[in-house]
């Protein structure tokens, strides 16, 4: 009796998981058969088919992911495709084909994937034989498409030819550290939460047309490029940006004043380009702002900009290095930046004695290589350190000379808790003659 009981209790459980296994959402054989196509193209060496048989919503591999439909049918759909292998923990199917390019242009998926939000690709494209340009077409990618994230792709190069008209509902559009080059598109993205295009080669003006169109951007990083021209004054419309970021280009002309209206902004970055005119006492009207840099623009010139801090009450870093700035250290830049981990004005033509009231800040400021800066008596009393690197006191017999530097930026806060180090200068390099010369003199 016991064994019978036994081997209907078996059945049962075997009947009920064949009944809950019908039940499962099956995803359709047309984009079963789109994600075997992906995988194909970008590691056509690797047997997909036969190492996931079965439907890859339910025993697929890491990368692709699934959602069940909204309308409580019995179909699940890919939502999500992830390329590129980044560690142990997003073991996504690694890239080995050039060919995994064209995913972006062929249709692919945009014919087998009715409901993709998000594609991610990280560092499928990263030497030489990676390197294939995109063909001169548009981009066709899901309409539904809401994330697109181009990560570390060296080798990937062409343009950049998608439009808000082709991707509605795009939220996110980060692509960092490619070949592609080009203009950046013209167009506005409505819906646009976030816009990196940085560390690539893109080319010419920022668009106003894009710009005006980021009513809902938050971050605008368009860093390490080719960018020219000046800075849009619309971007002084964009009310919700949080993190602005037009470093290392070569972007020229004043800092328009109305960037001060950005009342949610917490980080400025205009470092390393070609500013001129001095900083605006406008940006005054940040005040949600915790970073600020405007260091390697050496033609932006003017004074220390101590009365524009006096109302920032959270800045936390200031880099204001190699930046053509004149005059005298204001004795309330002291007070205004009391709380900063990083204050950056080396590198600048400053001139006369630091003030005591920074002598708290010793351990924080670089003042280096200025023109004519020294440190009192005061300010070595007031000091936590005897003295601050590179700067002389002011009773030295011979001003320390001027040396100018290429500044080391600080990494953003929001990633490490101090700037990095500055590197040391070169060795001194003695001439082939003065050897010589000194070869013969031992010689008589």
């Amino acid at each position: 009796m016991r064994m019978i009981l036994g081997r209907l209790l078996v059945v049962a459980v075997l009947a009920a998981a064949a009944a809950a296994a019908e039940s499962e959402p099956r995803l359709p054989a047309a984009e079963q058969e789109g994600v075997y196509a992906v995988l194909e193209a970008v590691n056509p060496g690797f047997p997909w088919r036969a190492s996931f048989p079965d439907d890859l919503c339910l025993a697929g591999p890491h990368g692709v992911s699934c959602d069940d439909d909204d309308d409580g049918g019995n179909a699940s759909h890919v939502v999500g495709i992830s390329l590129g292998y980044v560690s142990d923990f997003s073991a996504n199917p690694s890239c080995a084909a050039p060919s995994a390019a064209t995913l972006l242009t062929s249709g692919l998926l945009a014919a087998s994937f009715p409901r993709l939000r998000s594609l991610f690709v990280y560092g499928c494209f990263v030497g030489d034989d990676d390197a294939r340009p995109l063909p001169p077409l548009p981009w066709r990618l899901p309409p539904t498409l809401q994330d697109l994230v181009l990560v570390n792709n060296p080798a990937l190069t062409g343009r950049l030819a998608i439009s808000a008209a082709s991707l509605p509902l795009l939220r996110r559009l980060v692509v960092a550290s490619s070949g592609l080059s080009g203009d950046l598109p013209s167009t506005p993205f409505p819906r646009l939460e976030q816009l990196v295009l940085s560390g690539s080669r893109f080319a010419g003006r920022i668009p106003s047309a894009l710009v005006q169109g980021l009513a809902n951007v938050k971050i605008l990083d368009l860093s390490s490029n080719l960018l020219a021209g000046g800075i849009p004054r619309a971007i002084a419309g964009l009310t919700q940006l949080v993190k602005l970021d037009l470093s290392s280009n070569t972007l020229a002309g004043p800092i328009p004043g109305e960037l001060g209206g950005l009342a949610s902004l917490e980080l400025l970055d205009l470092s390393n380009n070609r500013l001129t005119g001095g900083v605006p006492a406008a940006l005054r009207g940040m005040t949600a702002i915790r970073e600020m840099y405007l260091s390697g623009n050496r033609r932006l010139g003017g004074r220390v900009p101590a009365d524009m801090f006096a109302g920032l009450k959270g800045i936390s870093a200031v880099g204001l290095s190699d930046a053509g700035l004149t005059g005298t250290i204001p004795a309330s830049l002291g007070e205004s930046l009391r709380n900063v981990t990083y204050l950056g004005l080396d590198g600048n033509l400053l001139e006369g004695e630091v003030p005591p009231a920074l002598a708290k800040m010793a351990g924080r400021v670089r003042l280096h290589g200025n023109r004519a800066v020294c440190i009192s008596p005061e300010f070595l009393a007031g000091a936590p350190r005897p003295r601050i690197a590179g700067v002389p006191s002011c009773n030295a017999t011979q001003a320390a000379p001027v040396t100018r530097r290429p500044v080391v930026m600080p990494v953003p806060l929001a990633s490490a808790e101090k700037p990095a180090a500055a590197a040391p200068p070169p060795p001194m390099r003695i001439g082939s003659c003065v050897v010589v010369a000194m070869l013969l003199l031992m010689l008589s």
